[in-house]
């Protein structure tokens, strides 16, 4: 196959999914969304304990690099111990304690090899780390996070968890017969933080916004282009996790932000080739078009053959017409997302309190 050929009669997840990251600014934006929060966590003298490592679990971690970004330029007196899992064997190794019982760096998987190299350079003040391999519909992360022996002493060590753009694959029932978002915030909350810890959640929502709705529209998801509340409630992730957060009582907060999804200036001339898989031959010496192609498809979450037999609004035609109708003077389409915060349900009055001035501060600076 050419170097820049596209298949299409299959959807490419990974191919499409790193078109989609490497052109948006999702992750500068709750970059600084994370660091200005936990800037005012610091000043709330959360992390200043010289005596006490501040604990760390991240649930779907992927390659590690994103934990590495939110901690750095932080200072954690006491230093890091990081709990890591996910449910990928390339991230998370082979093994259920990858740091333990690997032998290869492939069974290893990246994020060991990630937090590896922080632990060596000292990027952010690292002393422990732990990468588990497993499902959180299959195992509780209790379980994962936690040795056997701190299960045994007691739970709720954790000081900050974090939740980035994971809680899309808990959207089934769990092992136990529990809805898997409902499981997995209630074990967060109840099992992993301390008094004073913060869970922090990363993800975009299924909101009255052009492209996600085309998205949702387009896998057949909702039944119009404009999602109704009750579509929202039963699908968008972040009003999953607000209300479930509710209906188990948890002390919860939520920060909206915006990120750019960005496109080649000359985007919209390749239209009618967008539209017609037998002409994607013509794009392989344009790589900057294919990538425009790649985030299309992603959005669609379809293959392009399938997209393109479809012959209803929910087809390749229309697709296209709607994403590139969606495309500013910038060359960009506005996404939405949040950044959503749960505190341990033993969390006290006054800790509440000081995490609410903390989230306004945000809401303040970087609501749109």
């Amino acid at each position: 196959m050419e170097e820049h050929a596209i298949r299409t009669d299959i959807f490419q997840y990974d191919k499409a999914f790193l078109a989609y990251k490497s052109c948006n600014n999702d992750h500068e934006r709750l970059s600084r969304l994370n660091h200005t929060f936990l800037k005012q966590l610091q000043d709330l003298g959360l992390f200043y304990r010289q005596d006490q490592v501040t604990l760390v679990g991240d649930i779907g971690c992927g390659d590690g690099e994103a934990t590495i970004t939110y901690l750095n330029n932080i200072e954690f007196k006491g230093g890091l111990d990081i709990r890591a899992m996910d449910k990928l064997a390339q991230f998370a190794g082979t093994h259920q304690s990858s740091v333990k019982n690997a032998t290869s760096e492939g069974e290893k998987g990246l994020a060991n090899e990630t937090f590896s190299k922080a632990k060596q350079s000292q990027v952010i003040p690292l002393k422990n780390y732990q990468v588990n391999f497993g499902d959180m519909l299959e195992v509780d992360v209790a379980h994962l996070l936690y040795t056997d022996e701190e299960i045994k002493e007691s739970m709720n060590r954790f000081n900050l968890v974090y939740l980035s753009h994971s809680v899309y694959y808990a959207r089934d029932q769990h092992k136990n017969g529990r809805y898997g978002v409902t499981n997995l915030l209630d074990s967060v909350a109840t099992d992993l933080l301390a008094d004073d810890g913060v869970a922090i959640l990363f993800h975009a929502g299924l909101e009255f916004d052009t492209v996600t709705s085309i998205s949702y529209y387009t896998r057949s998801l909702i039944h119009d282009i404009v999602p109704t509340e009750e579509e929202c409630n039963r699908i968008s992730v972040t009003h999953i996790i607000s209300n479930s957060s509710r209906e188990l009582g948890l002390t919860y907060f939520e920060i909206p932000y915006k990120f750019e999804l960005y496109f080649s200036k000359d985007c919209k001339k390749y239209a009618d080739v967008f539209k017609d898989p037998s002409r994607y031959h013509e794009l392989q010496n344009d790589p900057a078009a294919l990538q425009d192609l790649y985030k299309i498809i992603f959005i669609a979450h379809r293959s392009p053959d399938d997209l393109y037999t479809d012959h209803s609004s929910r087809g390749l035609n229309n697709l296209v017409d709607k994403v590139l109708d969606c495309i500013k003077r910038n060359d960009s389409i506005t996404l939405s997302a949040s950044m959503q915060v749960i505190l341990s349900r033993k969390a006290s009055d006054e800790f509440k309190q000081k995490i609410e001035t903390a989230v306004k501060q945000c809401q303040n600076k970087f609501g749109d």
